[in-house]
């Protein structure tokens, strides 16, 4: 048996331990609550399977018409069948509770692996983040974008023998589901998690495979250095530093990571979206080109490392040479780091800018306040990370889905 948030009745404190949704699923245990909806153990009475189910919270229908977006993105991610994404089985409405019925995963999210194994090796950090990409390129290719890449969102399965088996991508259509939502589209409010915020999510709210890319690209970061390339005392100093600064090279943070690895971490995390690779697929080949070059023992490969390398004013591209042949896709703040997706009111920016240096890169022209801090398009929002909550599992109980919220983690397996 799971263990359960304040220690005390669990029953008491939540209405939904013991109810049947849909006439299908019993809910046994609750083991995570976010800011977009609670995660708990359900039995699947049909099938006699256990399962995860994710509620999401009431007040996000405030005008009655969410429900029926996260049907219909319910359905849509449900087309998405690949062995590295956390398969969706079900999705409902029982008496004005949307509720998603998913894999039930044993294992703990990359976070946790981040927490007690990084900074990882340059060939490691890669052979998690090759799944990531696969499972990500197979959404693009079905026109689905994940908009909240993290290491929370990426499960790891316990039993299979290699990382590329264990590795798990949830919560495809969830974040799609949020910006859709009509109030949101009224009040400019974005869903995401601040330290993988593109910057034209931030400046624009403008989200697309690009936006993926940049956060996969910071996820490789964090792999590789165990640390996120951009901090600040708020959620709104950093993401003015995703817009203003680029991330840095990791072998910075973790000497040894060869010159090829940085640059394939920069042109993931360009700030120009054109700049990045167009989508999932793309990176993967880069990735794929990468991992080879490590494992047949070359350390310095400077044909390799031009390839991946931003272009220069004037200069051609050489990034097709390294996986952008084709267009097509392939198919296939506390200690811990954890942040939640959040939704927030839209935030108002102060006038002057944090203090630093001035951008690395000439970025294209954006009206300015006095002071330097950028206007960003009307009712724009920033997402806050939520302070997270954590307890901890023993060994023998699974993390039972994805902890968006950051509301818990099981201990590492």
């Amino acid at each position: 048996m799971i263990g359960r948030h304040g220690g005390g009745s669990a029953t008491a404190s939540d209405p939904l331990l013991g109810k049947v949704l849909g006439m299908r699923y019993r809910i046994v245990e609750k083991v995570a609550k976010g800011g977009m909806a609670t995660v708990y153990v359900a039995h699947d009475m049909r099938l006699d399977r256990i399962v995860a189910v994710k509620v999401m919270h009431r007040d996000l229908d405030e005008e009655g018409n969410f429900a029926e977006r996260f049907v219909r993105e319910g359905r849509s991610a449900a087309k998405l069948s690949h062995p590295n994404v956390v398969a969706v089985y079900d999705q409902d409405e029982d008496d004005g509770v949307a509720f998603l019925a998913m894999e039930y995963i044993e294992g703990h999210t990359l976070r946790d692996t981040i927490a007690s194994q990084a900074p990882l090796g340059a060939a490691k950090a890669l052979a998690y983040i090759e799944p990531i990409l696969s499972a990500m390129s197979a959404a693009h290719a079905i026109g689905i974008v994940h908009r909240d890449i993290k290491p929370e969102n990426v499960l790891i399965t316990t039993g299979a023998a290699s990382i590329s088996q264990r590795v798990k991508v949830a919560d495809f259509g969830l974040a799609r589901v949020m910006t859709n939502n009509s109030n949101d589209a009224t009040t400019g409010n974005l869903v995401g998690t601040v330290s993988y915020l593109a910057p034209e999510l931030v400046t624009e709210s403008k989200s697309g495979p690009r936006t993926d890319v940049y956060a996969a690209g910071v996820v490789l970061y964090e792999l590789l250095t165990g640390r996120k390339p951009h901090s600040g005392p708020s959620p709104v100093d950093i993401a003015y530093k995703h817009v203003h600064e680029d991330v840095p090279p990791p072998s910075k943070a973790a000497p040894g990571i060869p010159r090829y690895v940085d640059a394939l971490v920069a042109r993931a995390t360009a700030r120009d979206p054109e700049l990045r690779p167009a989508d999932a697929g793309v990176l993967l080949r880069m990735v794929t080109r990468v991992m080879a070059t490590l494992s047949a023992g070359i350390f310095d490969d400077p044909d390799l490392t031009a390839d991946l390398a931003l272009p220069t004013a004037g200069a051609p591209d050489r990034g097709a040479a390294a996986g952008n042949a084709t267009d097509a896709p392939v198919r296939a703040h506390d200690e811990s780091g954890a942040e939640s997706t959040a939704v927030l009111p839209a935030l108002g920016l102060p006038a002057s800018g944090p203090s630093g240096p001035p951008p690395a890169r000439p970025r294209p022209r954006r009206d300015r306040l006095p002071g330097g801090r950028p206007t960003f398009p009307r009712g724009r929002a920033l997402l806050a990370s939520a302070e997270p909550r954590r307890r901890k599992f023993s060994h023998s109980h699974p993390n039972p889905h994805s902890f968006e919220s950051g509301g818990s983690h099981p201990e590492r397996t």
